[in-house]
């Protein structure tokens, strides 16, 4: 049973995880699309591979706090925007590629509803062995 539970508890947590940066990329996508045509607007996103790397517990960052006065750089599985220079900036000063914010909106969903899909089978996994079990 303790193997049952860290198994479940492992996967259900990294991929509640995903659906959380998935949540907060979402966000972050649709307010660049909201500011296309807003000048000066700068698109953000959010570093899903990292912060889900942290979620199933592979540590990515190289660096480390030391000494309680060093800042703090890493995000915690926060989910932290960065600035996103991936369209060209337009002569108002917006970098926002609506096509592109588009694409990676479409491709976003589609990770939120397979990592919720894949809950939902671990679930009825846990469910079949208590069934089976009794």
């Amino acid at each position: 049973m303790k193997l049952l539970d860290s198994i479940f508890d492992q996967t259900v947590t990294g991929l509640s995880r995903a659906m959380d940066l998935s949540w907060k990329r979402h966000h972050a996508l649709v307010s660049n699309i909201a500011n296309a045509e807003t000048p000066q607007y700068r698109a953000v996103d959010v570093d899903f591979g990292k912060e889900l790397d942290k979620a199933f517990g592979n540590k990515t960052d190289v660096l480390s706090r030391t000494d309680d006065q060093h800042l703090d750089v890493s995000s915690n599985g926060n989910g932290k925007l960065f600035e996103d220079t991936s369209g060209s900036e337009k002569s108002d000063g917006n970098n926002v590629d609506i096509d592109l914010q588009m694409g990676r909106l479409s491709q976003n969903t589609w990770e939120y509803t397979g990592a919720a899909k894949l809950i939902r089978r671990q679930i009825g996994l846990v469910r079949s062995a208590i069934r089976d079990g009794r």
